[in-house]
């Protein structure tokens, strides 16, 4: 799946987040963080921390460079769109 693909895709998956700019800053930061991360894992446990680290991202409060703060739900909402969407290692928290 091309870039441009995936980020329609994801960006479709996640239309649940009602604020476009949000959708946009979080695939921007997944794409060039989160995501190299993941496809570099190793192991289960570099998976885990990598979508820890993601989860958290999404889960802090605002900030001047960040301006949203999603739901606990919300964020494994995000997570778990965008593991089907590029066909990635799932999030099994403990």
């Amino acid at each position: 799946m091309s870039e441009s693909d995936w980020v329609e895709a994801a960006d479709e998956a996640l239309a649940f987040i009602d604020d476009l700019d949000a959708r946009g800053l979080i695939l921007y930061r997944f794409e060039g963080q989160y995501l190299p991360a993941l496809r570099k894992a190793r192991n289960g446990e570099q998976v885990l921390r990598a979508w820890d680290a993601f989860y958290n991202y999404l889960t802090f409060r605002e900030s001047r460079r960040k301006f949203f703060s999603l739901s606990g739900e919300n964020a494994l909402r995000v997570i778990i769109a965008l593991t089907d969407v590029l066909e990635l290692p799932p999030y099994l928290s403990g």
